[in-house]
């Protein structure tokens, strides 16, 4: 069976991941092998309107076979965490879905893919679990049985790890974790270790701003590099923590399009030549537009920092690979860039005066297009010399800071890091994981 569940918090606290963990918990006292590997923290549609803060779903797998009385246990005290500790509030719409292995149809695989590209429908959700015969309860509108269902259908190609330290969910309010141990971290562990400490920003990144259960998490190629880092980090008291196996940093939202493909909230790959400069409107955001036949908008917001000046070094004429999520702004759609890959720069050329072949001395402008004339001899020159400007960006792939990093977007570090989900998903025990902190 399949446990997922999506939609428990708001934008003001909780988080799904730690719902998901205190029913790994309770599972876990119910049986110690009944979990069969570490649950699934799955990011979906980064674009979604309606997510609070990183749109991710928890799927937890329970072994098979663990008889009819348990499983209607297992599924009262998972449905009874969910509706004891959701987050309240307008916007959240909790839900849990209880799907046996066999019923993961080629439909169900079709939309989970989908929930990370495009905006599904409840209705849409339900009528397939329906249609499967799976169990189902929800609180509100039902919109979390989107991303529930999705969680436990979602292939995974390429894969990380995050392991979750959380404080108890009654504490709020300003939280400790040392800003020195995240530096230490990114030095000592990347890339086996990822996305820890932004250098260019002065930002530690492995503790969330917002007031929920997480007091930090550390994202990763392995458990092990994951816990022997997680050991020397200095911060408050920690209460519980989780292993997830995710897909975080694959990249796994992006696809390719042709810019009349491109529709809003989608993330997409698209292949471009610049046909307008870059250009700064209010509030530090750069613009420029590509073209490949239809015409579309890319943004490096004033949240990326640094990366804006690599876009304000963008010319008309340079090929490029835009990569981001769709936004359907003001001025139309947008591509809010993730990251862009420069595949041919332009030959940009200045002006430069001649010098009269007759005196030596340097000739001057007569008016434009007219050419040139020595001031000295008289003599008229309609030539000017094209000089190649040296250009301040170079060919390659460029991605934006940590801090302004989506969940999902691959780091540059980890290219050509891709792993294999079935060989690999078997080799941590979590039968013998403590959730729990000593002294607990």
């Amino acid at each position: 069976m399949i446990i997922g569940l999506d939609d428990t918090d708001s934008v003001n606290g909780m988080c799904t991941t730690y719902i998901g963990t205190l029913i790994v918990e309770a599972l876990k006292d119910l049986g110690s092998d009944l979990i069969r590997e570490p649950p699934r923290l799955l990011r979906l549609n980064p674009n979604n309107p309606y997510k609070t803060r990183g749109n991710g779903a928890v799927s937890i797998r329970i072994r098979e076979n663990s008889g009819p009385r348990l499983s209607d246990k297992i599924k009262s005290v998972s449905f009874d965490i969910i509706t004891k500790y959701s987050e309240s509030g307008d916007n959240t719409n909790p839900a849990i879905v209880f799907i046996d292995d066999n019923l993961i149809t080629k439909e169900t695989l079709v939309f989970a893919k989908r929930a990370l590209h495009e905006m599904l429908s409840i209705e849409e959700a339900i009528s397939l679990l329906d249609k499967i015969g799976a169990e189902y309860k929800f609180i509100g509108n039902g919109r979390g049985l989107i991303g529930a269902l999705a969680s436990c259908a979602l292939e995974l190609d390429d894969f990380t790890y995050e392991l979750i330290v959380y404080r108890s969910h009654n504490k709020r309010g300003k939280k400790f974790v040392s800003e020195e141990s995240a530096i230490q971290i990114e030095k000592n562990y990347s890339p086996r270790i990822f996305s820890s400490y932004d250098f260019e920003n002065n930002r530690m990144v492995i503790s969330p701003h917002s007031d929920c259960p997480i007091l930090y998490g550390l994202r990763g190629e392995s458990p092990e590099i994951l816990f022997e880092a997680a050991s020397q980090i200095k911060s408050e008291p920690p209460f519980k923590r989780n292993l997830f196996v995710t897909n975080q940093g694959t990249d796994m939202h992006l696809e390719e399009k042709m810019i009349e493909e491109v529709l809003p909230f989608s993330s997409v790959i698209v292949n471009g030549v610049i046909s307008k400069d870059p250009y700064t409107v209010l509030g530090g955001h750069v613009f420029f537009e590509i073209s490949n036949g239809k015409k579309i908008l890319c943004a490096a917001y004033e949240p990326t920092k640094g990366f804006r000046n690599i876009i304000r070094n963008l010319s008309k004429g340079d090929q490029i690979v835009a990569y981001g999520g769709v936004l359907d702004t003001e001025y139309g759609l947008t591509i809010n860039l993730e990251k862009i890959e420069v595949l041919k720069l332009t030959e940009i050329f200045k002006n430069k005066k001649p010098v009269c072949p007759i005196c030596g001395n340097q000739m001057k402008s007569i008016g434009k297009g007219k050419g040139y004339r020595c001031k000295k001899c008289h003599t008229k020159n309609k030539d000017s010399l094209a000089e190649p400007i040296q250009r301040e960006i170079k060919e390659g792939l460029y991605e934006v800071p940590i801090c302004a990093k989506r969940h999902l977007s691959k780091p540059l570090l980890r290219y050509g890091r891709e792993r294999n989900f079935e060989e690999e998903r078997f080799k941590f025990d979590y039968t013998k994981f403590d959730i729990k902190f000593e002294g607990i």
